[in-house]
């Protein structure tokens, strides 16, 4: 059987941006506890390049990025991010990910679509931090990593560090199933 593909989400598991939109927002006094304005926001008004300008890699996940990439336990790594703004958002996540991660690839895919939709989810891996993400995905036959900054649970597969994707239970498993 193949190697898994492993997708990453970017916003909240690869890039801490959610956390610094929402200091832009409370520094322009945007109800930040109001999601019709929330969304609004990020559709229309975020400044993309203020906010990648002040954005970092959560635990060093770029670096892990690319460690898994070199790995020999994925058929891939890619990136598989939502767009809630435009094309200054999917060219700056394009211009970061081609600049620090050599060959890696980003799909975007517009926000409100489904990612278990957009790619092949049966036996492949997603890492979000969306719960509704982990769910449609586990659904459609894969195996989801829910990421939690303040939290790691591996019996429930639940990550705040890329580098401990392998040491899931779902993921060994998957490999104990697959390769031995």
């Amino acid at each position: 059987m193949e190697k898994p593909i492993l997708y990453c989400d970017c916003d909240g598991v690869i890039l801490n941006t959610i956390e610094i939109a929402f200091k832009i927002m409370k520094k322009n006094e945007i109800d930040i506890n109001n999601r019709l304005v929330v969304d609004e926001y990020f559709k229309k008004s975020i400044d993309w390049n203020e906010l990648f300008e002040h954005t970092t890699p959560i635990n060093d996940s770029i670096n892990t990025l690319r460690k898994l990439k070199e790995s020999d336990y994925f058929q891939d790594v890619i990136i598989l991010t939502k767009l809630s703004g435009g094309y200054d958002e999917e060219r700056l996540k394009r211009n970061l990910f081609q600049n620090q991660v050599p060959n890696i690839k980003v799909i975007t895919l517009q926000y409100g679509l489904a990612k278990s939709l957009v790619v092949p989810v049966k036996n492949n891996i997603l890492v979000d931090d969306e719960i509704g993400n982990c769910i449609s995905w586990l659904k459609e036959g894969g195996m989801a990593l829910l990421f939690s900054i303040d939290k790691t649970d591996y019996a429930n597969n639940v990550i705040n560090d890329l580098c401990e994707i392998v040491n899931t239970n779902g993921y060994k498993k998957m490999i104990k199933t697959r390769y031995f």
